[in-house]
């Protein structure tokens, strides 16, 4: 009976954990004063982007962390891709409006070792673009703002 009673409240609990992400409303993000800065050494294989900028999130939903930011990196196909370290979200936005200091390694740099199709479907120059993304499931976001398309200094 002990074990079915902590079964019971642990499946109760896990159910309650769990975000319904249809219950917030889609808003929308507004990015400005971009700065950015390359920092490289091709030869030690480092290339890292220190950016800098301001942002607004319209529709703002406090305490759901739902919203990040990230770098994504065009490819040939038309897709684009993004590089993190480790499991946590190094860009995470907790409130409506703010401003953002964060150094971003890109696909070039020795932090990460991408496959050699990854590395053949980047478009060189490297072009990428700052994107804030909302979750809207478990696994799943929507870039709500993005910067325009910024080219690279490195030139391969």
């Amino acid at each position: 009976m002990k074990k079915l009673v902590t079964s019971i409240t642990f499946l109760t609990l896990v159910g309650c954990a769990s975000t319904d992400y249809s219950n917030f409303e889609v808003g929308e993000a507004f990015i400005s004063n971009l700065e950015v800065k390359e920092v490289y050494n091709l030869k030690k294989r480092q290339h890292k982007l220190k950016l800098s900028f301001d942002y607004q999130i319209s529709e703002y939903a406090e305490g759901a962390n739902l919203y990040n930011c990230s770098v994504q990196f065009l490819a040939l196909d038309g897709t684009t891709t993004s590089t993190s370290t480790g499991k946590r979200i190094p860009c995470q936005l907790d409130k409506a409006n703010g401003e953002i200091s964060i150094t971003w390694p890109t696909l070039l740099d020795k932090t990460f070792s991408p496959s050699k199709e990854q590395l053949s479907n980047i478009k060189y120059p490297m072009e990428y673009f700052v994107a804030i993304h909302q979750k809207t499931g478990k696994n799943n976001s929507q870039i709500i703002g993005k910067t325009p398309i910024q080219i690279s200094e490195v030139k391969i």
